[in-house]
């Protein structure tokens, strides 16, 4: 059975991706700039993504990090406190 990451969209990028979440197969590490690309192949709404943080595992990240089989990754929108 092979190996499994979930993506998660939250905020208007739910809307951009027709989705909330979506479980993929994945077998091996590797950036997570190289998964951006592949997601953007296919939801090329994420192309103009300014601005979206990103999350492995609850600790934000930037697109150099290694993700790895059973990550959950989310793609957050900007947001700001005050």
């Amino acid at each position: 059975m092979p190996h499994q990451i979930t993506i998660r969209f939250f905020a208007h990028l739910k809307d951009l991706a027709g989705m909330e979440s979506v479980s993929l197969p994945f077998e091996q590490d590797c950036p997570l700039k190289q998964l951006i690309a592949q997601l953007e192949e296919t939801i090329p709404a994420l192309k103009s993504r300014g601005g979206i943080q990103m999350a492995v595992n609850h600790a934000f990240v930037n697109d150099e990090a290694i993700i790895h089989p059973g990550d959950e990754i989310a793609f957050l929108p900007p947001f700001s406190g005050g």
